[in-house]
């Protein structure tokens, strides 16, 4: 009995040691943008053999010229409607997912640069202006919907909602003056899954 009571509290020492050490790693994190916005909707076809896919809005509202590394939109995060809420169910891309699930006008997670993934591409936008495309999961794969495992696709579930962001970390050797706040768009609701 001592020695059972002895090994559960060796357990529960170590497992309170690894969440702390956990919980002390630093995040890197930015607040969303004021003044910059970027939107999306669901377009069932963007052309031939492409499928479905997205129009995109990308608004800059501030007196500065703003630059993205590309691809823009970063991220995307699946969500599900079950008994009356919205879960979270898939993400894919970098960049962009909520610092606090809790709070949806939060800071988001940046991703850094991938160091051997060449020249970077960058989005230049002008001061009040704005910039659309469509794009399709062929095109941009951060765009398609990946669960992580077979039980992820929780059987019945038919509202879906995609949230679209965007978060980057420059290093050194980056361009300059890239974006340093967050995006995220608006939920955008998905045709019904049968």
């Amino acid at each position: 009995m001592r020695l059972r009571a002895l090994a559960l509290a060796s357990l529960c020492l170590c497992t309170s040691t690894a969440g702390r050490s956990a919980g002390t790693r630093q995040v890197r994190s930015v607040s969303l943008c004021s003044g910059v916005s970027l939107s999306a909707s669901y377009l069932a076809s963007v052309g031939a053999d492409q499928g479905p896919g997205f129009h995109f809005v990308l608004s800059n509202r501030t007196d500065r010229e703003i630059r993205l590394a590309e691809p823009v939109p970063s991220s995307s995060h699946w969500y599900a409607r079950s008994q009356g809420r919205w879960l979270w169910r898939a993400s894919s891309g970098a960049g962009g997912s909520l610092l606090d699930a809790g709070n949806e006008h939060g800071r988001v997670v940046v991703y850094p640069p991938v160091p051997g993934t060449g020249e970077i591409k960058v989005l230049v936008l002008r001061p009040h202006q704005s910039r659309e495309w469509i794009e399709s999961e062929q095109q941009n794969p951060v765009l398609e919907y990946k669960p992580g495992c077979k039980q992820c696709s929780y059987p019945g579930e038919r509202e879906y909602q995609v949230v679209f962001a965007y978060a980057y970390l420059a290093g050194s050797g980056q361009p300059a003056g890239l974006l340093s706040c967050g995006l995220r768009s608006a939920p955008v609701p998905m045709p019904p899954k049968f």
